[in-house]
């Protein structure tokens, strides 16, 4: 059935190509003769990115309306950007349908429901007048059924160039294998009617080409192995932008849902692949995302070679990413040139435009619906707390809202061992890692307080749609896991008069804590690993005093340890996991395993929650250093700091949120 629906959407989309194309041809020698040299055409692209079903300006942690981010912002952006300029392409690039309690809203009613309604991120879409959707990886983790009836309710082609039909699952396994059989259609050109500096009217072809990270084998594997198969971004461009061209496509568009990378030396299926993009011939745009971060302007793509972060150039190509959740709408106004033969970008400019207050009160409107039956989900009460959860300083010492997670993963996983799903004779552990931990804003942490305990906390302690799974390791290899979580940290330094910055910008969701273990993390060595999982310091050891069961660990032994799918299958480039030793892939939700978790324990005590935070890791710093970070400053949090021995609660930060530092004796 899937795979029959996904033909039809591709017969769609390869009909329209066909057809622009067969236009194209009849047109080019009558247009040719018709357009003088050197007329000129202003062409508006805009994109938005990474919206993860934020239709709403509504923080769905605080349960609160929000004006920072969501679709109905972003749409008085796209509204005014029009008049601006008529002659205009709307794109989304994915990770689109998942990310809020508004998506998980919409999938647990079921792809039956958005067939029989269509999905209303889709309504929202429609409404927009987008012209082009690209798949993001997000997409996929509702299941390839879900996708294809929420895509099929589009009243715009979908496209990406390198996710492919498996026609075996022996196909499946071969990533490059062949170029048939599109998931969705690779590109689409649009013929688009628009007025010349001149004031003539002249049709113009616009070729769009997607790309996702290739990852999706590995972060999705329950919903794709053997069903689908990905190829290289970069490899896909070559194979299918000489195409485009031939098919007739005045201007060529990449839409990938990658971000910005240098390599010493690309490796085939990179997740980040965007700069390596721009170097294709016949690529006049780029339109990215992934990372959730700003081009041109953020400071993660500051000193890149060839790059201009300031008037958002990659390797001479315009491009633009819009950052998340619709706080911004990516523009590249590019003015091409006819020569008497083709037409030539000559000149474009590069705009990641913030939201204001004004939103789109119609769209607000049509999703009302969804959005109060959203609130009711997350108010469904599931117990009662004892304690707060928090993850305050949950990179700082063990904290509750690591704890309730890692506790609910493993009574999941014993309940698997009871009725012989697992073998019994293999030590049992948990991973998990504090989500929100200051990594967006300081607001970004988890806080809940004492009192009845709802399904939207959840939200707020576990924002993934992860699927829970179990993988078999050594010993060496969950010290070889610890090394890369403490890339958290910065190396720290002895006797510095100023305090350091203790953390390094490595993503908090990165920060894996392994519950059954204890262990303690010396920031005086340097990082083991990058980011990307290389060896750099191949002597450093920053995980020491590694203990099982109050013994130092044996590098031999082997372990059962229940992880997330993104983590089990690659993510984050941790060493030894890559989805090849996952022993038991369960299929539930980490958060209805939460919900469960939480509803078995209070129905043993009385309605009431408890959360023991096991004290099995800690920070050594090196002599007379002291360090500080940015956190949180609401009471709860004053609270939960004035029991951490050793911390200082500092001044105020512009921006918002406080100075914490801290020194060890």
């Amino acid at each position: 059935m899937m795979k029959k629906m996904a033909k039809i959407i591709l017969t769609a989309a390869t009909a329209l190509i066909a057809l622009t194309a067969c236009g194209k041809a009849a047109q080019t020698s009558s247009e040719a003769t018709s357009i003088d040299a050197g007329t000129k055409v202003q062409i508006r692209l805009m994109e938005t990115t990474d919206l993860h079903a934020y239709m709403v300006g509504y923080d769905y942690f605080r349960q609160q309306p929000t004006d920072e981010f969501g679709l109905t912002y972003t749409a008085a952006l796209i509204h005014q950007a029009r008049a601006e300029q008529p002659n205009n392409f709307l794109v989304d690039n994915g990770d689109l349908i998942q990310g809020s309690a508004f998506g998980d809203w919409v999938a647990g009613q079921g792809s039956t429901y958005v067939e029989e309604n269509r999905h209303p991120i889709m309504r929202a879409l429609n409404y927009l007048n987008y012209d082009v959707g690209n798949l993001g990886n997000h997409e996929f983790n509702f299941g390839l059924e879900f996708m294809e009836s929420t895509i099929a309710g589009a009243d715009f082609p979908y496209i990406s160039a390198n996710v492919f039909w498996a026609e075996s699952p022996a196909d499946a396994g071969k990533q490059s294998h062949g170029w048939e059989n599109p998931l969705v259609a690779p590109y689409v050109i649009i013929p688009r009617q628009v007025t010349a500096e001149n004031g003539q009217q002249v049709t113009v072809h616009v070729g769009f080409i997607g790309f996702l990270p290739p990852q999706i084998m590995r972060w999705d594997q329950q919903h794709l192995a053997g069903k689908v198969r990905v190829r290289d971004m970069v490899a896909a461009a070559e194979h299918f932008v000489p195409e485009m061209k031939a098919q007739g496509a005045d201007l060529v568009v990449a839409i990938p849902h990658s971000g910005l990378r240098i390599y010493d030396s690309y490796p085939e299926f990179a997740e980040q692949a965007s700069y390596q993009l721009a170097g294709v011939e016949g690529i006049d745009a780029i339109l990215f995302g992934h990372q959730h971060q700003l081009f041109p302007g953020s400071p993660a793509y500051d000193n890149l070679p060839d790059v201009d972060n300031e008037r958002g150039f990659v390797r001479g190509v315009p491009a633009v990413s819009p950052g998340f959740f619709g706080n911004h709408l990516g523009i590249i106004d590019l003015i091409i040139e006819h020569n008497g033969h083709q037409w030539q970008v000559v000149d474009s400019r590069v705009e990641a435009r913030p939201i204001t207050d004004e939103q789109d009160k119609t769209l607000a409107t049509m999703m009302a619906a969804e959005q109060e039956a959203t609130i009711a989900m997350l108010n469904e009460p599931l117990g009662q707390l004892s304690s707060p959860i928090t993850s305050l300083f949950g990179r700082i010492r063990p904290g509750s809202a690591v704890q309730l997670i890692n506790d609910a993963q493993r009574w999941y996983v014993e309940k698997l061992r009871e009725q012989g799903e697992l073998p019994a004779d293999l030590p049992l552990l948990s991973a998990a890692a504090p989500f929100r931990n200051g990594f967006q804003n300081a607001e970004d942490y988890t806080m809940i307080p004492a009192g009845e305990f709802t399904l939207g906390n959840l939200v707020d302690l576990y924002i993934y749609p992860n699927t829970l799974q179990v993988v078999e390791v050594t010993g060496a290899e969950l010290i070889e896991w610890l090394e890369m979580s403490a890339l958290t940290y910065n190396t720290i330094l002895a006797d510095q008069e100023e305090p350091q910055a203790l953390f390094s910008g490595f993503p908090s969701f990165n920060f894996d804590v392994i519950d059954g273990l204890s262990y303690q993390f010396n920031l005086a060595q340097p990082p083991r690993y990058n980011r990307y999982g290389e060896l750099i310091n191949p002597e450093a050891r920053r995980v020491e005093q590694v203990e099982y069961d109050g013994t130092p660990i044996d590098s031999e032994q082997r372990f059962l340890v229940a992880v997330n799918n993104y983590r089990a299958g690659g993510g984050g480039h941790f060493p030894a996991l890559d989805g090849s030793n996952v022993v038991y892939s369960t299929g539930e939700e980490v958060r209805r395993v939460i919900a469960d978790y939480a509803i078995a324990m209070t129905q043993v005590s009385a309605g009431l929650l408890d959360v023991d935070v096991s004290d099995h890791w800690r920070l050594k710093l090196p002599a007379n250093a002291e360090v500080i970070w940015r956190g949180n400053n609401s009471q709860l949090a004053i609270e939960e700091a004035t029991k951490i021995k050793g911390l200082v609660i500092g001044e105020a930060i512009e921006g918002g949120g406080v100075e914490y530092q801290l020194r060890q004796d």
